[in-house]
């Protein structure tokens, strides 16, 4: 079998890295510069250091702050519209998912002709978009290292991937000192949804020797962290650590895509307005029961990663049976509860999500156990 192995160009890492922004646009060709991020971060000034770099290399700038926490082709073209009133080049996206999500459409868009729904699907972008630089504030969704936007379907709800070498990020930006304000709500949801991306890509059906190094590295660094973070806003160590295991999930399951437990969170119906990564973490024991008797191998070394220790009185198969108690200890610790209904999702809407889920072709394609919308809808329905 043939696969590729494809990472962004250049990544700068470190406290105080942020500083180097306006210095990577030049660097890049760029003479002005788009900041793309959210109300909420706006509103607290969180962006502040990025204009301060911006205006230190003398590049001028204008801050688009309405990136949407579902982003949709109606806000990727209002981002598009004030690129292209103030002649922005390259475009900075700076924050959260939502946000560099929306910084990567809105790069499609602004180079290529709409309407955006013309791009998804894999390999749908039909060459070079606008430079990004990436800078997230969230040791979260890796986002900044992969080559996909998601966005939400304006009609129906359903969420859609662009999936395209060309939005890969031309620089990203690893401050950890940019992620110390989080609260630790934020920081628990955005830290499993790390692992979760970890831990999908490792057993699914796309991994390879390449994506397995950058995916084991990853979850040891986030379980050994995630709790101090999560206790401890401002230990700048374990945050670093964060960021940084964030980042090496990016690159691994941007070369893989993720599995089930993606499936079933992606495709609960928007109008719950639940954060991404609290539906990862919510789906995520049923998706590793649902799972590990596909891949025992791996599942038992994710289950001793989980619990610290190597396990040797466990057989393959107990440790990987135990792997999704393994993980809800881990969701116990940092007070996020599993399943839907504490989320006020009702039993009406499980059919269809088991059936987007099953056609999530992009992601169940991965998935170390293949699953039609009746085998996803009893998953749900047992652990709902």
């Amino acid at each position: 079998m043939i696969h590729e192995f494809n990472a962004v160009a250049k990544v700068i890492k470190g406290v105080g890295s942020i500083d180097r922004a306006g210095k990577e646009v030049q660097r890049l060709g760029g003479e002005r510069a788009i900041i793309v991020t959210d109300p909420g971060l706006s509103a607290l000034g969180l962006h502040a250091p990025v204009e301060k770099a911006l205006e230190a290399a003398g590049v001028p700038f204008v801050l688009y702050d309405k990136a949407e926490l579902e982003p949709n082709a109606t806000s990727i073209q209002n981002c598009v519209n004030v690129i292209a009133e103030f002649k922005a080049d390259v475009i900075i996206g700076f924050g959260g998912g939502s946000a560099l999500d929306t910084a990567k459409a809105a790069s499609v868009l602004v180079s290529h002709e709409g309407p955006i729904d013309n791009y998804f699907g894999v390999d749908m972008v039909p060459g070079p978009c606008m430079p990004i630089i990436a800078v997230p504030t969230t040791a979260g969704t890796g986002s900044e290292m992969t080559s996909i936007s998601v966005l939400t379907n304006n009609e129906t709800g359903a969420k859609l991937g662009i999936v395209s070498d060309h939005i890969y990020a031309a620089s990203v930006i690893l401050d950890p000192a940019l992620t110390t304000g989080l609260p630790p709500h934020v920081t628990a949801m955005t830290g499993v949804d790390a692992f979760v991306h970890a831990m999908e890509s490792f057993v699914g059906l796309r991994a390879t020797p390449f994506t397995d190094a950058l995916n084991l590295q990853a979850m040891k660094i986030i379980a050994k962290n995630i709790r101090k973070a999560y206790t401890n806003g401002n230990n700048l160590e374990a945050r670093e650590a964060m960021l940084y295991g964030s980042a090496l999930a990016g690159m691994g399951f941007g070369n893989t895509q993720n599995g089930v437990i993606h499936a079933i969170g992606t495709s609960v119906p928007a109008k719950y307005k639940l954060p991404h990564g609290l539906l990862m973490a919510a789906v995520a024991p049923m998706g590793i029961d649902y799972n590990y008797m596909a891949n025992p191998e791996k599942y038992a070394i994710v289950f001793d990663i989980l619990t610290g220790a190597t396990n040797e009185y466990l057989t393959v198969g107990e440790r990987a049976a135990s792997c999704a108690d393994a993980f809800s200890e881990l969701l116990t610790d940092l007070n996020i509860k599993e399943g839907l209904a504490p989320y006020g999702v009702t039993e009406e809407d499980l059919p269809g999500i088991a059936t987007r889920a099953a056609a999530a072709k992009r992601l169940m394609d991965n998935n170390p156990r293949q699953g039609n919308e009746k085998q996803l809808l009893a998953m749900l329905e047992k652990q709902f």
